[in-house]
């Protein structure tokens, strides 16, 4: 389903300069995310899956560089993916993270036989299911972000009015 791809230029923090392209590294914090930089480096095009040597994976929807010390990769989809598909698929990585760290570095030497469970119809990766289970997702989400921030307004207002 990917290929994969790599860095071509050890960026470094010094690198960052918040301007430019983001910066993706091994780690959750931020996503990965390092910061932005302009340096000469490979670009890796948007709509595509990155996985670092813990198994931590994301889906990205914008162009990025990567550092090369951190032995992060990009999979690069040989289908027309959606962010949907995208956000789907990498949930079904997850399970790397529990089987890599210092001691045995995620690769795509490692993982590029591997297989990973996603829903079919027809016998055919049933793509129109990820679309709508995520889709239902992000709305419930919003609804539960939307009744808490109510929740918190009604508990202000109740403040102010008691004092």
């Amino acid at each position: 389903m990917f290929d994969s791809e790599n860095g071509d230029f050890d960026i470094q923090k010094s690198h960052i300069n918040d301007s430019g392209e983001y910066v993706i590294t091994a780690g959750l914090s931020n996503n990965g995310i390092l910061g932005k930089t302009n340096i000469n480096a490979k670009i890796i095009d948007d709509n595509t899956i990155t996985i670092d040597m813990f198994g931590n994976s994301f889906y990205r929807k914008f162009k990025y560089k990567m550092v090369t010390h951190a032995r992060v990769f990009s999979l690069i989809p040989k289908f027309d993916m959606s962010e949907k598909q995208g956000l789907y698929i990498v949930n079904s990585f997850k399970y790397l993270m529990f089987g890599f760290g210092y001691e045995n570095m995620c690769s795509w030497a490692k993982i590029q036989n591997n297989k990973i469970q996603l829903p079919t119809k027809d016998g055919k990766i049933d793509f129109e299911f990820m679309e709508l289970l995520i889709s239902a997702v992000q709305k419930l989400v919003i609804k539960d972000v939307v009744l808490y921030a109510d929740e918190k307004i009604q508990s202000t207002k109740k403040i102010v009015k008691e004092s």
